[in-house]
């Protein structure tokens, strides 16, 4: 790759291979438990930042390198989140959506919930430079959102995702690696 960040732009090329990957019992299956085991979570765990940590490591590993060590090793999404800040690499939703940073392909999208108080849900950015939002690949995920974004789904999806829908505190790990 050409780039300066091949890890984000080969994960995010990875996770769009792996769209239609679905769940065998609840948050179970030969790819999930995969998923779940790169990040050292039993099975039957929410899965969606164990997915991402997973394409994450295998591009670093096609690439002959490896993700930075301080980079979470985590199926916790407030972990990525909190990386992302202490790092200057924290994108809040309202700066994306003003324009003035955009999310880049390989970034992570990393959703807040307010019933939660926290972030609970994260995805790769495969599509950016959008002026209503991103598109994302996700695991964990649902094919339909009918109540908001749907963060214990059975599967691997490509989502369309509005600002709105990372919530008032959501907003995206820079990866630039």
């Amino acid at each position: 790759m050409t780039s300066n960040r091949p890890i984000a732009l080969k994960a995010a090329a990875d996770a769009l291979l792996n769209v239609g990957v679905v769940e065998d019992g609840e948050n179970r299956g030969r790819w999930v438990e995969t998923y779940q085991a790169a990040v050292g979570i039993p099975p039957g765990s929410p899965w969606c930042a164990a997915f991402v940590r997973y394409r994450l490591e295998r591009a670093a590993a096609a690439l002959g390198t490896t993700v930075p060590a301080s980079f979470p090793d985590s199926g916790w999404t407030p972990d990525y989140a909190n990386w992302a800040k202490a790092n200057g690499f924290w994108i809040p939703v309202s700066t994306a959506e003003s324009g003035t940073v955009v999310p880049r392909v390989g970034d992570l999208a990393l959703f807040w919930f307010a019933a939660k108080q926290r972030i609970g849900h994260i995805g790769i950015v495969v599509e950016s430079g959008k002026n209503w939002g991103v598109v994302t690949v996700e695991g964990n995920t649902g094919p339909d959102d009918p109540d908001g974004v749907n963060r214990e789904g059975d599967g691997v999806y490509r989502k369309i995702r509005t600002w709105s829908e990372l919530g008032k505190l959501g907003g995206f790990a820079r990866i630039n690696w």
